[in-house]
């Protein structure tokens, strides 16, 4: 068997982490739609609003299973690597897990509420695809310059932050893109030619900030080892 695969002390951490990054991604690409479908969500009518809600009706759930299994992944694989980064993001992943309660609560009470309550909910379901999408792109901040304090950082993991849910809601009206039809799909197009600029400029920021990390990790084992 190790004539076969190789070290396994080699090739086994790669693909634990190779298996990581494609659930992230997964997570990302799929339950992308849904929260963006959940911030663009005042931007439509009440009808439009329900058309919206329900195109994502049969998937919404299952989408956020890729996120728990890379936080399972991990745990399991990395544990050292788990027990840093959650320690250094309590707070943040403390707002994201509150706000997919409240996403999750909010989906399920509005199809049941009155239709004086329903406004309510929708509200709810909003502030809670709000309070993820904001709360990811705070820890990808912190996380792409490898957790530093200070003000500078904390301003580039706001900016993050509101990249990320920029791209939320991008992703979200390619969806409504085609699931939907008529006046919606039209709203959809003016929201998706509007948040393309706004996922490109997030995505470049965070490309160039990438290696200012990396170069911050090599100064620090290099000159204080």
């Amino acid at each position: 068997m190790l004539t076969l695969f190789g070290d396994p002390t080699i090739w086994l951490p790669n693909a634990f982490a190779a298996l990581l990054g494609l659930s992230i991604l997964l997570y990302v690409i799929l339950d992308g739609f849904d929260l963006g479908v959940g911030l663009l969500s005042p931007l439509a009518t009440p009808g439009e609003r329900d058309r919206m809600i329900a195109s994502i009706g049969p998937f919404w759930d299952a989408n956020e299973t890729w996120l728990v299994l890379a936080i399972g992944i991990l745990l399991v694989a990395f544990p050292t690597a788990h027990g840093i980064i959650l320690s250094s993001l309590y707070l943040p992943v403390f707002v994201m897990l509150i706000g997919l309660i409240l996403r999750g609560v909010a989906f399920e009470f509005r199809a049941k509420a009155p239709a004086a309550q329903k406004a309510i909910w929708d509200w709810a379901f909003f502030i809670g695809s709000t309070m993820t999408a904001l709360s990811q792109g705070y820890m990808l901040g912190l996380y792409i310059l490898g957790f530093p304090e200070g003000l500078a950082a904390q301003l580039f993991a706001g900016l993050t932050a509101i990249g990320l849910a920029v791209g939320y809601s991008f992703i979200g009206s390619t969806w409504l893109l085609r699931k939907t039809e008529g006046s919606l799909q039209k709203k959809a197009i003016i929201w998706a030619r509007h948040g393309i600029w706004g996922f490109a400029g997030g995505l470049l920021g965070a490309s160039l900030a990438t290696p200012v990390g990396l170069g911050a990790d090599i100064l620090q084992v290099v000159w204080f080892p």
